[in-house]
């Protein structure tokens, strides 16, 4: 009960932060309150399950039977065929060589820009502008709900908005572990370099410091993201030499341009 209670919590906790609007925040409530536990769920009874009777589903299975033989007769247009449902499926931040296929597969559209969009206000210490920092913002809280289900981010270069992937778990150590992210559309630019994803994700032990850490992920090769950012005033050196990123009254972080299967990614992380 107290998980449950737990989670209701952080939901509203996301929503009063401003990271879920409105909307996200009934539907997840509602698909929360779903799965609100009954009076009898907390009874302990360790015992096997009490033995049922099968005569209504024998019952059942006979009504089934009479009608599908009545639609047969009268033509197989009258029971519909149902279709499967679609799967979900999760991706880690970090692209492996299916999720690129998968960003290849996606529709080829016009070139979009972000250069605009997607800013940093301080690129010496890797801090997002307005915009970016509420992508970021939107992705924790993706990760703070352990899935990305119903969180989309809407982006004015796009005109259908960007479906949140997330999941979290504990690892064999105990240490939450989770990341988010949202695949950018085929043929987006970011300064000129092919841009494919942004990603957040966080590494908590139990009893140490943990680390958050945000990306923005290229299908370029790593040496020519360098010089790109360096043009815009980054100092992100290629891995694994890093930078690091000293703030008074803040985390500690370091800044570096990692190579990754089929392009780089600058990664930004920060440790307390």
């Amino acid at each position: 009960m107290s998980d449950w209670i737990d989670q209701l919590e952080r939901l509203t906790r996301l929503h009063q932060s401003g990271a879920l609007t409105d909307a996200e925040f009934e539907a997840e409530k509602a698909r929360l309150l779903a799965r609100e536990p009954q009076g009898n769920d907390f009874d302990a009874y360790d015992g096997p399950e009490p033995r049922k009777s099968r005569l209504p589903l024998l019952a059942g299975a006979a009504v089934v039977a009479v009608v599908v033989a009545g639609a047969a007769w009268f033509g197989s247009g009258i029971l519909p065929e149902r279709k499967a449902a679609e799967p979900v499926i999760e991706a880690s931040a970090i692209p492996t060589g299916a999720d690129l296929a998968t960003d290849a597969a996606l529709a080829t559209q016009a070139p979009v820009a972000l250069d605009g969009t997607l800013e940093f206000s301080l690129p010496a210490q890797c801090q997002a502008g307005d915009t970016l920092e509420r992508v970021y913002k939107k992705l924790e809280a993706g990760m703070n709900l352990g899935s990305g289900q119903g969180l989309t981010i809407a982006l004015d270069a796009f005109v259908e908005p960007l479906q949140i992937t997330a999941k979290s778990r504990k690892d064999q150590y105990q240490a939450e572990v989770a990341d988010a992210q949202i695949r950018l559309p085929e043929e987006t630019t970011w300064h000129g370099l092919k841009v494919s994803r942004i990603t957040t994700s966080r590494y908590y032990p139990p009893d140490s410091d943990g680390s958050d850490t945000r990306t923005i992920n290229f299908l370029e090769p790593a040496e020519k993201v360098r010089k790109t950012l360096s043009r815009l005033g980054f100092n992100a050196p290629l891995a694994p030499e890093y930078t690091l990123m000293e703030k008074p009254g803040s985390c500690d972080g370091s800044m570096q341009i990692e190579t990754r299967e089929g392009g780089s990614a600058l990664v930004c992380s920060w440790g307390c």
